[in-house]
């Protein structure tokens, strides 16, 4: 069995100085999402052994803040520039690299493709936000077998829940 922990990146900024999209940094919601949402993994006892996130700054900078907020070793932490405006076919791809003594991986991305890779592989038709997370459930041994309609939606937590417990 395997999980899948699948994130888009959080709220990100426009700052009149930044020319392109990849260097786009968070603003400050997703300064404070990011670390939130990890928190919540932390409180369930769910880490991932490795993240794999999208190099742009925005996605770096959430990947960041959850591997802080988890304790995560530097090696535990992953870029691959395929992640960059993936579509799913893509994203499948990368998450299908890992190693099989990983049980739980998380991949942090953008939009459109982090909705359209979550309907591929469950059939869910569900909106990810900005530092939405959701979790699935894999039958799988060995991630190289990560294909459509595959993974079960265990849950989806969009951060406003979380701010409206605060």
């Amino acid at each position: 069995m395997k999980t899948l922990l699948v994130m888009r990146h959080a709220k990100s900024a426009y700052p009149p100085d930044i020319a392109d999209d990849f260097h786009r940094p968070l603003n400050k919601r997703g300064r404070m999402d990011a670390p939130r949402m990890a928190a919540l993994l932390g409180s369930i006892g769910m880490r991932p052994q490795v993240v794999v996130s999208s190099p742009a700054v925005r996605a770096a900078e959430t990947a960041s803040a959850t591997a802080a907020a988890l304790e995560l070793g530097a090696g535990q932490v992953l870029y691959d520039e395929r992640l960059y405006l993936a579509s799913p076919a893509s994203l499948s791809r990368v998450a299908s690299e890992a190693a099989d003594a990983v049980t739980v991986q998380m991949v942090i991305a953008h939009n459109p493709g982090v909705e359209e890779w979550l309907g591929t592989l469950c059939g869910a038709n569900a909106r990810m936000p900005t530092a939405a997370l959701a979790a699935l459930e894999l039958d799988l041994t060995t991630w190289m077998d990560l294909r459509k309609g595959h993974g079960r939606l265990q849950w989806l937590i969009i951060p406003r829940m979380l701010r409206m417990e605060a």
